[in-house]
């Protein structure tokens, strides 16, 4: 039960430090972006790895993220 605790903990962790980077950088696009078209290539800059962070939130949260060291189904 200990292990399952220290697993669940670290994944809470990863999912809070996500979520805490993602929610920065979706503040630096609207920042960025109420600057106008001074602001647009930051905007995007930042939009991108918004993104990928909003993806891993929603895979983790969900449970669908891939494990440390759980094998792939697809085999060569």
């Amino acid at each position: 039960m200990r292990e399952r605790a220290v697993r669940e903990s670290g994944r809470f962790g990863r999912l809070a430090f996500m979520l805490v980077v993602t929610a920065w950088l979706l503040a630096a696009v609207f920042v960025q972006a109420s600057r106008g078209p001074a602001g647009i290539i930051a905007a995007t800059a930042f939009a991108f790895p918004a993104g990928f962070g909003l993806e891993f939130v929603c895979a983790t949260w969900t449970g669908r993220a891939p494990q440390a060291g759980r094998r792939s189904t697809l085999h060569h």
